[in-house]
C-alpha cells in the first residue's frame, strides 16, 4: 500500500508539473464545445473513454483497423460556432463488407448532470453499423484540444488492411487474373435456388489495386482475394415475383466467409443481382485453420453449405443436385402439337431448371416446395400453350394432370406442384426426379376437363412427346 501511495504521489506531481508547463509552440488551444448551447465538460476524458470502448469493438472484430492512422474519437461540428453533435465519431475504421474507404463509428453521449460551468456526459456503447453499411460524421471533426480535420480527407482510399478486414468490391471484368496475381479456381462454386456464386479467381497477392493506391495487408497479416460471379436468383428469377405467398415470402440466402476464429457475412446489398465482385479480406500470416465459403438457405427447409477455399471441396453434406448446373446454357426449341376443344395449337417448353426448391401455387397462394431427399431434385419445366381459339380462362389447376413427365427408366416423375395464371394450362410444372437425371420426356395425355366459364373441354396431343435434355 505504501508503494501505491508513493506511485500516486509521483503521478500527481507529474500531472502538476505538466499543467504548469507552457503549451508547446504551435500546439492547438482548447476550444469551447457545446451541446444544446451548454458547455461540454471534460471533453478530453470523453474522447479517451470512447476510444477505450472502441478498442473492444476492434478486438472483437466488429470493425477493422484500416490504414496506418490511429483510431481516434472526435466531436463533429453542427454549426460554424461551438455546437457539436450528441455523438462522438471514432475512426477511421472499416466496417466488414463495405468498400475500402474508411468508415466511422458513432458513440452516443448521455447527459449525467448540469452545473454552473456546463453539462457532464458519459459515453454509451458504440453504435456499430451493420455489415456492409457505412456511417459518416455529420460535419467537420474537432478534438477538445482544438485540433480539427475534414472527415472526407480521412475517408480517402485506405492503403493498409488490418485484422478482420473484409471488403466487397464490384468487378467489371476488365482486368485479367494475371494482372491481379490471381489463379483460376474452376471447382469453387456454391448455389441454392435463391443465390449462386462461382469463383473466377483466387489468390493471396502482396497488394490489390485500390483507387489510386495499393491496398496492402498490415503487419502479421496476409491478403486474400476471392473473385466470383454472383446471381441473386431471388431477384432475377421471375418465379419468385409471384404473389401472394403462404406465410412468409422467401428469404434471401446468405453468403459468408468461414475463417479461423471468425465468420464474416457478405452483405446482400453489396452483391449485384447478376455480376462480378471481389471479396478482399485478411488472415494472420501464421493462420493454420481452414477457410471456406458458406451459403445458408433460410426458411423452414434451411440448409448450410460450405466449400473449402480455394479447392471447392465440400466441407458439409451438399444435396447432389446443388453440385451440378441449374439451367442449360440455352433452351432448345421443344414443342408438341396439341388440340384443345377442337382447336389446334402447341405446347412449348420455354425454360428448364433443376434445383432443390421451386415455387408452386397451392389454393391460390404460393409456397416453396422442397425435394424429399438429398438424392432427389425438383425439375421445373416452364411451358406455354397457345392456339387459335384456345379458351381464355384460368384452367392450369384443371389441366395439370394431363401433363406427364417420364424418366429414362420409363417411370413417371411424381408431380410436386404447378404455377398457373390466366391461361388454360399451367405456366410451369414441377416434378421430382433423381438428382443425376440426364433427360426427361414431356407429353400431353388425352382427357376431358371442366374449365371455368367454358365447361367440359377435350384435350389431346397431335404431335410426338418432347425429350428434354438435362445434361447440364
Amino acid at each position: 500500500m505504501r508503494f501505491g501511495r508513493v506511485s500516486w504521489g509521483l503521478v500527481a506531481l507529474a500531472l502538476t508539473a505538466g499543467c504548469a508547463a507552457a503549451p508547446a509552440k504551435g500546439a492547438p488551444e482548447p476550444v469551447r464545445l457545446t451541446i444544446g448551447g451548454k458547455t461540454v465538460l471534460d471533453g478530453q476524458l470523453l474522447q479517451a473513454r470512447a476510444e477505450e470502448e472502441l478498442s473492444f469493438t476492434l478486438n472483437f472484430g466488429y470493425v477493422a483497423r484500416t490504414g496506418t492512422t490511429p483510431v481516434d474519437c472526435w466531436f463533429a461540428r453542427v454549426d460554424q460556432q461551438t455546437e457539436v453533435d450528441t455523438r462522438l465519431w471514432c475512426g477511421p475504421v472499416q466496417v466488414p463488407g463495405t468498400a475500402t474507404t474508411a468508415d466511422w463509428v458513432p458513440v452516443p453521449l448521455k447527459e449525467t448532470g448540469q452545473e454552473e460551468a456546463g453539462v457532464r456526459f458519459e459515453v454509451q456503447p458504440p453504435q456499430v453499423p451493420e455489415n456492409g453499411t457505412r456511417s459518416e460524421p455529420v460535419g467537420k471533426l474537432v478534438r477538445a484540444d482544438g485540433r480539427e480535420t475534414d472527415p472526407d480527407k480521412k475517408t480517402a482510399e485506405t492503403s493498409e488492411a488490418g485484422p478482420d478486414f473484409l471488403a466487397v468490391l464490384p468487378d467489371d471484368g476488365k482486368v485479367g487474373n494475371e494482372q491481379l496475381v490471381l489463379s483460376a479456381a474452376p471447382d469453387l462454386k456454391v448455389r441454392d435456388d435463391m443465390l449462386g456464386a462461382t469463383a473466377t479467381g483466387w489468390g493471396s497477392p502482396d497488394s490489390f489495386p485500390n483507387g489510386d493506391n495499393l491496398l496492402k495487408p498490415g503487419p502479421g497479416l496476409r491478403l486474400r482475394v476471392l473473385r466470383m460471379k454472383v446471381e441473386r436468383l431471388l431477384s432475377t428469377d421471375p418465379a419468385f415475383d409471384r404473389m401472394p405467398w403462404q406465410g412468409y415470402t422467401p428469404q434471401p440466402s446468405e453468403l459468408a466467409l468461414e475463417l479461423p476464429g471468425r465468420r464474416q457475412q457478405l452483405p446482400a446489398d453489396r452483391l449485384p443481382e447478376e455480376g462480378g465482385v471481389y471479396v478482399v479480406y485478411t488472415v494472420p500470416v501464421d493462420s493454420q485453420g481452414p477457410e471456406a465459403l458458406a451459403l445458408n438457405t433460410i426458411g423452414t427447409k434451411s440448409l448450410e453449405q460450405r466449400v473449402e477455399l480455394p479447392s471447392g471441396k465440400p466441407a458439409t453434406d451438399i444435396p447432389a443436385v446443388l453440385r451440378r448446373g441449374g439451367t442449360p446454357a440455352s433452351t432448345p426449341d421443344l414443342k408438341q402439337g396439341i388440340e384443345v376443344g377442337g382447336r389446334s395449337g402447341e405446347l412449348k417448353v420455354l425454360g428448364v431448371r433443376l434445383g432443390r426448391q421451386r415455387p408452386v401455387k397451392v389454393s391460390g397462394e404460393y409456397q416453396v416446395a422442397t425435394a424429399s431427399a438429398p438424392d432427389k431434385a425438383l425439375l421445373e419445366l416452364r411451358i406455354s400453350a397457345k392456339g387459335d381459339g384456345f379458351p381464355e380462362t384460368i384452367g392450369g389447376d384443371k389441366t395439370k394432370d394431363l401433363l406427364k413427365v417420364t424418366l429414362p427408366d420409363g417411370s413417371t416423375a411424381p408431380q410436386v406442384g404447378i404455377r398457373y395464371d390466366g391461361g388454360p394450362f399451367p405456366v410451369a410444372v414441377v416434378v421430382e426426379v433423381p438428382a443425376d437425371v440426364k433427360s426427361a420426356v414431356l407429353t400431353t395425355i388425352s382427357g376431358d376437363v371442366t374449365l371455368p366459364i367454358v365447361g367440359r373441354t377435350s384435350v389431346k396431343p397431335t404431335g410426338a412427346p418432347v425429350t428434354v435434355p438435362l445434361d447440364f
